[in-house]
């Protein structure tokens, strides 16, 4: 099925031409493609209750249809020149709430999807940092074994990059994992050292890779801390016509452009690592409120070991909070996103899909696809077993949380639920045990716990909790905060869900 004949029927004809050939063209638009309807009215496919073929089950994958799609650098057309977004973004999640209500192409039984695009849209389906976690991403836990079978091996643009000490441990999981199994990659497929250069601190910044070159340049002698002769204006002249206003030629040596670059790249390298290092002092006591979290939750603790525990840590976190105010913001920022990656990293299993990968994926080149650019191949395989059973009414609500809290309007903590429904903080929070439980990614203190961490467990649990809510509001009013004209465009409470 290919919309775009014109481009792609070079590539299609040989495979149409082939001796024996099964393979069938047809030219349907876009809203065809994805109907099963369509494929059992040409023949193509018999229907769901198993006319024509074997009875479909919800217990083991449907291996007798395989879905691959190419929805690399395509995006959803809005209208007046407005970029929409991004149809790999938006298939992925019409194929999750299909894995959910087992419709379309799932009432056949969990149905594989393997699907090209764009590296950079890849992020938000499959995140290897927190910071790149949100609806999508959690959507794709709850109903995806998701793993990435072709991909660029490391992303130097990214805007967020966890750190490394957490990369290497992941690595070292996965090749064990692969060790135990006898998977093996090609050579011509593997990663290469040049892929991944070590960085200069914890926290990557694009100009660490910079920084690197240029020691390495001036340590091989591609450039020298000098330039003779008056080709360029040395310091302390510069440094002189600033304060008198007067122009002095000299012919002073001078510092060359790359020296003096890799010296204020210094300057900023060592700036942080002062801050990390004043960070990880912050951190550490973090890490102490949560190793008497776990004690909290012992087993056959005894009651009075609960509140002496309880007491030392109300201590603690207020000792923790007070440290907190001595941060500046970015400082702060910086300290949520290093707790944050390495809570998720330590849950078992990882929250993270990336870190429960079963193997490295293939490396490319861009120059290997038409048209030439960065893309990944991810593979989409339903679960088979439902890890949170819903009622069609709670599906909604699990919409509704996971819209809510990872919208363009959420905020930082769970306690944006306050600002839902009044008093929805308060009734639904203490009916999700996982909230507060450090086993399952949750804590003690919950003004700790961010979004960008809750887990699909919790989402599932206040969705539960929404349902069971005698005082909730129509969820109607409760969408309207995500549109100003939302009752022109939403005509269902369902239609509502599906849009977000």
């Amino acid at each position: 099925m290919e919309p775009r004949q014109n481009v792609y029927l070079p590539f299609l004809q040989p495979l149409l031409d082939a001796p024996g050939s099964r393979y069938r063209l047809k030219d349907w638009p876009d809203s065809h493609i994805w109907q099963p309807k369509r494929y059992i009215e040409e023949g193509l496919l018999h229907d769901a209750e198993g006319h024509g073929g074997p009875p479909p089950t919800t217990e083991e994958p449907n291996n007798s249809i395989l879905i691959i799609a190419n929805l690399a650098s395509q995006r959803q057309n809005i209208g007046g020149g407005v970029r929409g977004a991004r149809s790999a973004h938006l298939k992925a999640i019409d194929f999750s709430h299909a894995v959910r209500h087992r419709s379309g192409f799932q009432s056949y039984g969990p149905t594989r999807m393997l699907m090209w695009l764009s590296d950079e849209d890849k992020r938000s389906l499959l995140p290897r940092t927190v910071g790149y976690r949100g609806k999508l991403s959690v959507y794709m836990e709850a109903n995806f074994n998701l793993e990435e079978i072709v991909g660029f091996p490391h992303a130097f643009d990214a805007k967020m990059r966890r750190e490394d000490a957490l990369d290497i441990e992941s690595s070292k999981r996965v090749a064990k994992q692969m060790q135990e199994k006898d998977i093996k990659i090609p050579l011509h497929r593997q990663a290469t050292p040049g892929d991944r250069r070590s960085d200069l601190s914890e926290i990557s910044r694009y100009w660490h890779r910079e920084l690197q070159e240029l020691e390495e340049g001036f340590q091989t002698g591609k450039f020298e801390q000098y330039v003779e002769g008056p080709a360029a204006e040395s310091i302390e002249g510069h440094m002189h016509e600033a304060k008198s206003g007067k122009a002095k030629s000299r012919s002073l040596v001078t510092l060359t452009p790359e020296y003096k670059r890799m010296m204020t790249l210094r300057s900023v390298a060592k700036g942080q690592k002062v801050t990390i290092d004043r960070i990880n002092i912050v951190l550490k006591k973090r890490e102490e409120i949560d190793k008497m979290d776990l004690e909290l939750h012992r087993e056959n603790i005894k009651v009075s070991e609960q509140e002496k525990i309880i007491k030392g840590l109300d201590s603690k976190i207020q000792d923790f909070n007070d440290e907190l105010e001595t941060l500046t913001a970015k400082q702060k920022r910086t300290l949520f996103f290093l707790d944050d990656d390495r809570r998720a990293f330590a849950m078992d299993p990882p929250l993270l899909t990336w870190d429960r990968r079963k193997a490295e994926p293939l490396s490319t080149k861009d120059d290997e696809f038409y048209a030439p650019g960065d893309i990944a191949l991810l593979d989409f395989q339903p679960k088979t077993i439902d890890d949170f059973p819903m009622s069609s009414e709670q599906s909604i609500y699990f919409d509704l949380m996971s819209t809510f809290l990872f919208g363009p309007r959420g905020q930082a903590t769970l306690k944006h639920l306050k600002t839902i429904a009044p008093g929805a903080f308060e009734a639904l929070v203490p009916q999700v045990p996982a909230i507060r439980d450090p086993r399952k990614g949750g804590r003690y203190d919950i003004d700790s716990v961010r979004v960008r961490v809750v887990t699909p467990e919790m989402i599932h649990g206040l969705a539960v909790a929404w349902d069971k809510w005698v005082f909730k509001p129509p969820i109607e009013d409760a969408l309207t905060q995500f549109s100003d004209n939302f009752e022109e465009r939403i005509t269902s409470k369902k239609g509502a869900i599906a849009r977000f």
